[in-house]
């Protein structure tokens, strides 16, 4: 009965984080540290439930979650980078370099 109730506990947190981690947007007013930070919050917690996604649809995600007013830099990156060898952290990087010279 313990490890029934257990597995309808971690299904339900799934459930709840995937309902997060699919709709996942950045706020339009928000930093791209902070951004992450919620990101790498929901990654981790899922992937500690034992559900993982690979580095691309991290990356995909992320691009898709950004407001509008950085759809070039998306279109920029998805055409001059090999979105298959680009590291989170290279992606990370490269988004707070662009939102430096927005400012």
């Amino acid at each position: 009965l313990t490890y029934e109730g257990s597995l309808k506990v971690k299904r339900n947190k799934l459930s709840l984080l995937a309902r997060k981690y699919e709709p996942f947007e950045m706020e339009e007013s928000e930093s791209v540290q902070t951004m992450f930070g919620r990101f790498q919050t929901i990654v981790n917690e899922l992937s500690f439930l034992g559900r993982t996604y690979d580095n691309f649809d991290h990356i995909d995600k992320l691009l898709r979650c950004l407001p509008r007013k950085r759809r070039p830099q998306v279109t920029a990156l998805r055409a001059s980078k090999n979105l298959e060898k680009l590291s989170l952290e290279e992606l990370i990087e490269l988004l707070k370099v662009h939102e430096l010279e927005l400012q």
